[in-house]
């Protein structure tokens, strides 16, 4: 350092390692002080990776210093490293401010002098100024990448905005994971053949909508699902409808093949119909109650789920509903045998009437417990 009166403007030269480097590769402790710290400090920094540009900012600062002091004699001038943090953001912002608060406490610099290896020590500017005038800015990189680190900054500040803004975001992420999708399930079905005709279909749409400016408009009229609960109980209906509709066209076919040899005029003959009755019943629940019984239990377990997210105290009732679904299934089965042999006796102790008071009983037992006086109902 270069003594003077104190009439002399003191010149802080300053290189600021934001991202610290010189601490991680280098393993040298920040602030570094003078001049023969600073280039000690470098070199050790350069051997540890030679490419590093602080280290360059570090001799060129060192040079800046010489050169000043030969100079200008009988000046004041110190050097000084300082660094951030490997984290970045406002960690790294604080390092800085707080190690360079410690330096100008030991000196009291009227000016800096900012040597800079490219644009992300640039940005700590701000923080300098509100401390202490910045009289120059001197740039120490590579002089075929000059400009290299400000490109590099800028296109990963807009490959950010492209992943993290939902505008963009859109096209950049969901267009190539729509197409993903895509290849996956021709994949599952064996048709990945036609991948590329797909592929195409979807990118010509993306860029037909986008191009004509039609995405605003189909935000207009988009189809807007229900709410979660509603689906939930339109979805376990559909299947319900489903398990019905073909158990019950598996119990007209099977009853159907159950049916004698109809007379002449079966179409006017009501009594003949009445006398096959019993036996098309019975054939027909034979074969279909477990699937109507089952669609019905499907759809009563939605609509219980439906209330249960709506936190409706209705749900105590679909719960009785599938308690008595329950039994309907034996007491069905249980009947078509019935059907089947009418010859035989349905005495006090056969399985019909067993489902059929069971039945009853774990019903009205259930309401009782639901809906009693001393119960309170949940949800309410």
């Amino acid at each position: 350092m270069s003594e003077s009166d104190g009439s002399h403007e003191r010149i802080l030269i300053l290189c600021i390692d934001v991202d610290d480097d010189i601490g991680k590769k280098g393993g040298v402790e920040t602030p570094i002080l003078s001049r023969d710290k600073n280039l000690e400090a470098a070199s050790t920094l350069a051997l540890a990776d030679p490419e590093e540009a602080d280290a360059n900012a570090m001799f060129g600062a060192v040079r800046i210093y010489d050169r000043l002091l030969e100079k200008y004699p009988n000046e004041i001038y110190e050097i000084v490293t300082i660094s951030g943090s490997a984290s970045g953001g406002i960690e790294a912002d604080r390092n800085v401010v707080r190690e360079l608060e410690s330096v100008l406490k030991d000196f009291k610099a009227t000016g800096v002098i900012l040597v800079s290896d490219g644009y992300a020590d640039e940005a700590v500017i701000p923080l300098i100024q509100s401390r202490v005038p910045i009289n120059s800015i001197q740039h120490v990189v590579v002089k075929h990448s000059e400009r290299l680190e400000e490109t590099w900054a800028v296109i990963f500040r807009y490959l950010k905005q492209l992943v993290e803004d939902p505008y963009y975001s859109r096209v950049s992420l969901g267009v190539p994971g729509v197409m993903l999708i895509i290849v996956g399930i021709l994949q599952v079905f064996n048709q990945l053949q036609n991948a590329g005709m797909i592929l195409t279909f979807v990118m010509g749409l993306v860029l037909l909508i986008k191009g004509f400016g039609w995405e605003d408009k189909l935000n207009i009229v988009r189809l807007r699902l229900p709410s979660p609960d509603r689906q939930l109980t339109a979805a376990s209906a559909s299947f319900g409808f489903i398990l019905f509709l073909v158990g019950a066209i598996r119990g007209i076919s099977n009853a159907w093949k159950y049916l004698p040899n109809p007379p002449p005029l079966w179409w006017e003959d009501f009594a003949w119909w009445v006398q096959q009755s019993p036996n098309l019943v019975g054939h027909f629940m034979l074969a279909a109650i477990d699937l109507i019984i089952l669609g019905g239990m499907v759809s009563l377990i939605g609509s219980v789920a439906a209330h249960y997210i709506r936190k409706d105290p209705k749900i105590w009732q679909n719960v009785v509903g599938i308690i008595v679904t329950f039994w309907i299934r034996f007491i069905a089965l249980e009947s078509a045998k019935v059907l089947l042999e009418p010859d035989k006796t349905v005495s006090l102790f056969s399985p019909l009437v067993f489902y059929a008071l069971a039945g009853v009983v774990t019903t009205i037992t259930s309401v009782f417990i639901i809906y009693g006086s001393d119960r309170k109902i949940p949800f309410q």
